[in-house]
């Protein structure tokens, strides 16, 4: 005996213990070869490692040569995987909730996908200020039937995306530096923050989540046989656009509207003037808004008097949208007619400019006519539903909040 080592058949051997799992093993061994055929004995497996002081042992080596040697007792860990447990993770199913590398290669192409989606506008979001995802109704089966006269969701989705990507509202995102997380389609059939409304004989338009966090747009016509007009829905979602600053419908919150809305005509208006065309159309008729453009002053004037319903506009509000006008009027090339004589009859898109030297219509007659072809528009949408149906408004209970208000 020499130290530890035993002289067995003129070969030194050591008494060395195996550890698996809580189990134990005692072996004289000359050589590794002997731990390792002991060891897969011991873990039932077919492949083994053996560590020993955190030092990995290696077939084939002489105890005197190998790490074991100076030790006494030394204790060597088993490492493997049981032949059992092995033949239970190749007979296993994958789990379908865990995405694989397929999954994820699917996802991430997905992901750049929806990026490059465009819309009638041709051109994408803001890289950084945008609506980040479009959520239409998918649960009702809009479209899906034979009988079935609404439209799809995949049309309610395109709609989505060209409020989205409308360069007016891309300006106004980027100018103002925000950005929307959602921007989703509100269910007609199914919230009851406008079912509460309805009761009371009004219709809910949209709402904003969280100050910008979502904001939800009813899409369809009452009676779902289509989309509300465009410019309407315009309209709503500039009003939930200032929601992302202020809460309460006050003088602060309508000032605010009152510049988004002035800002998408006049940029519209000079996108026009440049001669920019869109899928081979003016912004002002893809965007609706041809009428409106004549005079943007005056058409702010009667969106704010139609979204707050409390009669015409104050001195304030009226005030406050002079002096914003005036102070960016640089920005977008003119003041706040649409119009200034210099188009030469005929403003891209088809309406009739206001050449020097004639006659301009009275304001009144401006908002008679808005409002007689709006009218119009109204009855084409709503034709065959019925006369009595609640009233579309934008007012104060657009606004909802995370604790349910």
């Amino acid at each position: 005996k020499v130290g530890d080592l035993c002289c067995v058949g003129g070969c030194l051997s050591m008494s060395v213990v195996l550890v698996f799992k809580g189990k134990t093993k005692a072996v004289d061994a000359a050589d590794t070869d002997t731990l390792f055929a002991a060891a897969v004995v011991l873990a039932d497996a077919d492949a083994v490692k053996l560590i020993f002081k955190g030092k990995q042992l290696v077939r084939g080596q002489a105890i005197v040569d190998s790490p074991l040697h100076g030790s006494k007792a030394p204790k060597v860990m088993v490492m493997a995987t049981g032949a059992t447990a092995v033949a239970d993770v190749l007979a296993a199913k994958s789990d379908p909730t865990v995405r694989g590398f397929a999954a994820e290669d699917e996802a991430a192409e997905k992901t750049k996908s929806d990026a490059r989606e465009l819309s009638e506008w041709g051109q994408p979001q803001h890289p950084e200020y945008k609506f980040c995802r479009f959520e239409p109704v998918t649960w009702q089966s809009f479209g899906t039937r034979p009988t079935s006269k609404t439209p799809h969701a995949f049309a309610a989705r395109q709609l989505l995306l060209k409020l989205a990507q409308d360069p007016a509202i891309t300006a106004i995102m980027a100018g103002r530096k925000w950005t929307v997380g959602v921007l989703a389609e509100m269910d007609p059939l199914d919230d009851r923050l406008a079912e509460k409304m309805e009761g009371g004989g009004k219709r809910l338009l949209g709402y904003n989540m969280n100050a910008g966090s979502q904001i939800h747009l009813r899409l369809r016509e009452h009676d779902l046989s289509g989309f509300l007009p465009y410019a309407s829905l315009v309209d709503t979602l500039l009003h939930e656009l200032a929601h992302n600053v202020f809460g309460p419908h006050d003088d602060q919150f309508w000032h605010l509207f009152c510049q988004l809305k002035a800002d998408y005509l006049r940029t519209h208006l000079q996108l026009a003037r440049s001669g920019l065309l869109y899928s081979g159309k003016s912004p002002l008729q893809i965007s609706e808004a041809v009428d409106q453009s004549r005079d943007v002053r005056m058409a702010t004037l009667i969106a704010l008097e139609r979204d707050r319903q409390a009669g015409p506009p104050s001195p304030l509000q009226v005030s406050l949208l002079d002096g914003y006008l005036s102070a960016t009027a640089g920005g977008f090339g003119g003041g706040g007619r649409g119009t200034d004589g210099q188009l030469g009859g005929q403003v891209l898109g088809g309406a009739p400019a206001v050449t020097a030297g004639a006659e301009e219509p009275s304001r009144g007659e401006l908002r008679a006519l808005l409002a007689a072809r709006a009218t119009a528009r109204q009855q084409g949408a709503h034709e065959g539903a019925s006369q009595t149906g609640p009233t579309d408004v934008e007012g104060s209970s657009q606004k909802k909040v995370a604790d349910g208000e």
